[in-house]
């Protein structure tokens, strides 16, 4: 059974997900393109994804950001978020963090954020799976 919490956190990070896909499709010029801040949000949805599926385990809200963290915390809950894909999406995405703020940016292109939202779409597609619930990206 998946709780209300959970249900209301996957909403949020598919949300980011849509956002920076959306950002990412519609604007035509990738000189345009803000690749930092869709990065950012595909940090937020493996972030957002991953806090859904602690909670949904009971586990209190974790005051968190570090991927790593929060995947290693689900990991404890069910070992499959041990895998190796996982966790190399997570220590990909773990970087964007801060992309949002102009004190941290980092030089990130066209390829990165193709990356970025592979790594998002997976991270968020294996937390359903776990959840078992129906992907949305890749079936």
């Amino acid at each position: 059974m998946i709780s209300d919490s959970c249900r209301i956190w996957l909403n949020y990070a598919k949300r980011d997900l849509d956002l920076a896909i959306l950002a990412m499709n519609q604007i035509q010029s990738p000189r345009q393109r803000p690749y930092e801040l869709i990065l950012y949000h595909c940090q937020q949805t493996a972030e957002k994804a991953l806090k859904s599926f602690i909670i949904n385990n009971g586990v209190s809200y974790p005051y968190e950001h570090d991927l790593s963290v929060l995947r290693g915390m689900c990991a404890k809950l069910d070992n499959s978020f041990n895998s190796k894909r996982i966790v190399d999406h997570c220590v990909f995405l773990s970087v964007f963090t801060t992309v949002r703020y102009p004190d941290f940016a980092l030089s990130v292109a066209s390829g990165h954020a193709d990356r970025g939202l592979n790594s998002a779409k997976r991270i968020y597609d294996f937390v359903l799976s776990r959840l078992g619930l129906e992907k949305v990206y890749f079936r």
